[in-house]
């Protein structure tokens, strides 16, 4: 096509010239040689536009809400692992080094030492030893048997772990639903430059228009200075949404966690209200089981670990058993020199009162399992209502979204009448001001409410448990 318009623009400047074959001048053939570039360097922008598939992945991965809540999961996992001492064996090394008059220390030191004679049992040397130093090391094994409430406290553990990943996913996919509100309304803050754009140039005819009929005595200076006028409403307007769309590209940027990155475009244009009514038609969703969602799931399994915590509170009354070996050597200038000797052992401990401190933590316990109680049941209603809530929005947007795009219809079709007579000398030049200026306002109102219908659709399928694949398919 653009091969062919250049012929034809040459043909139109040389009709004195036979039909022949068109001579390119320099810039015609340095352009046609800069074709294949332009078109890969369009295409290379298109592909670098920034869209939904794009900006969700981004939330997830780099999101400082997504980062901020997987790490309380990670915590909530050590919280589990910090039980683990009430199972595993635990392993230490003991050494030091004393040096003593002490009577019974220096008897038991050389008793250690396997160094004891008969001179040591006389009294003077038992009441006034000389001093002695030693050297001691130990090793000492402590294997839990029976440990009731270490136990119970790592199943509580478990399950609020379990809890707080649940929570994390309902955490992550409301990210990604105020990135994909703050996705689109960049979107829709772009469409509204552009629909400003020919707004104002369509004033600037309109201007240009009235300054030619004052020229001609057909209107009056008034009629052209209405027309400034309004032009310089819509410049305005179009600042002021220029402002707008550059503040959601930078809002957008951050929910992905990437703000110093912005250099991606964003799409000029929604998809069309035909697109999205067949979208919506295919989104009616039979009735789910809000319990899967991850919030209520999280809500319940925090119940259930409330429940596992009375159980560990209450198990303080029972005994713990546990074993013990030890080996110790004692030696005069280094550790574990000389003879060793060991120690074995089996400990039980059976609590009888702690002065209340037991029964308060129960007290606390069972107090917490019921608001927990309370909460599980609050997650599932408020589930509920979300759910409900949803789709009547989504039913109020594709509604207001058909009564947008026939306002627009009409605000066209008013717009020519209203031009027509203008065209004519029937019509004032306020008329036609006002007939484009209720076509530019309706024309943002149909990008507004194709937005609502958009967010609508993602608000409830995150009220669903579902993700939003769907609206990836928008994508351009």
């Amino acid at each position: 096509m653009i091969l062919s318009l250049i012929a034809s623009a040459d043909r139109q400047h040389r009709p004195d010239r036979p039909h022949r074959a068109p001579r390119r001048s320099l810039g015609q053939v340095a352009f046609l040689a800069l074709v294949p570039w332009l078109a890969t360097a369009n295409a290379s922008a298109q592909a670098a536009t920034l869209q939904l598939r794009d900006v969700l992945p981004a939330v997830d991965a780099n999101g400082f809400g997504a980062r901020a809540a997987r790490a309380d999961a990670r915590a909530a996992d050590a919280s589990v692992t910090a039980t683990l001492p009430g199972f595993l064996p635990q392993l230490r090394v003991e050494g030091g080094s004393a040096r003593t008059t002490d009577p019974i220390g220096v008897f038991g030191a050389k008793l250690r030492q396997r160094s004891v004679t008969q001179a040591d049992f006389d009294p003077a040397t038992l009441n006034r030893p000389d001093a002695l130093s030693i050297t001691t090391a130990t090793l000492v094994l402590e294997q839990p048997i029976f440990a009731p409430q270490a136990l119970l406290a790592r199943r509580a553990a478990s399950i609020a772990a379990q809890a707080t990943h649940a929570m994390t996913e309902r955490q992550v996919a409301t990210a990604q639903l105020d990135a994909t509100r703050g996705y689109f309304g960049a979107v829709v803050a772009n469409a509204s430059v552009a629909a400003l754009d020919s707004a104002v140039a369509a004033a600037a005819a309109h201007v240009e228009q009235a300054a030619t009929l004052e020229r001609n005595g057909v209107v009056t200076r008034s009629d052209v200075l209405l027309a400034q006028v309004r032009l310089g409403e819509l410049q305005a307007q179009r600042a002021s949404a220029s402002g707008r769309a550059l503040m959601a590209r930078l809002a957008l940027a951050v929910q992905m966690g990437q703000p110093a990155d912005t250099g991606r475009a964003l799409p000029l244009m929604l998809p069309s209200s035909e697109t999205l009514a067949a979208l919506a038609a295919n989104e009616n969703v039979p009735d789910v089981d809000v319990s899967s969602r991850p919030d209520v799931r999280a809500a319940r399994l925090g119940a259930q670990a409330a429940r596992a915590d009375v159980r560990r509170a209450t198990a303080r009354w029972l005994p713990t058993v546990g074993a013990m070996v030890r080996s110790d050597w004692a030696a005069v200038n280094q550790p574990f020199a000389g003879s060793p000797f060991w120690t074995a052992g089996l400990m039980i401990t059976l609590p009888v009162f702690s002065g209340g401190g037991d029964l308060a933590d129960r007290q606390r316990a069972v107090a917490q399992s019921g608001a927990a109680e309370a909460r599980a049941e609050g997650a599932a209603a408020m589930a509920s209502l979300e759910v409900a809530q949803a789709r009547i929005l989504r039913t109020v947007a594709l509604e207001r979204m058909r009564i947008a795009d026939r306002a627009y219809e009409q605000s066209r079709e008013a717009l020519r009448l209203v031009q027509r007579r203008y065209d004519g000398g029937l019509a004032a030049i306020t008329e036609l001001l006002d007939a484009g200026a209720a076509r530019s306002a309706a024309e943002l109102s149909t990008l507004a409410a194709r937005h609502d219908v958009l967010v609508a659709i993602a608000t409830e399928r995150i009220a669903l448990g579902l993700d939003f694949s769907p609206l990836l398919a928008l994508d351009r």
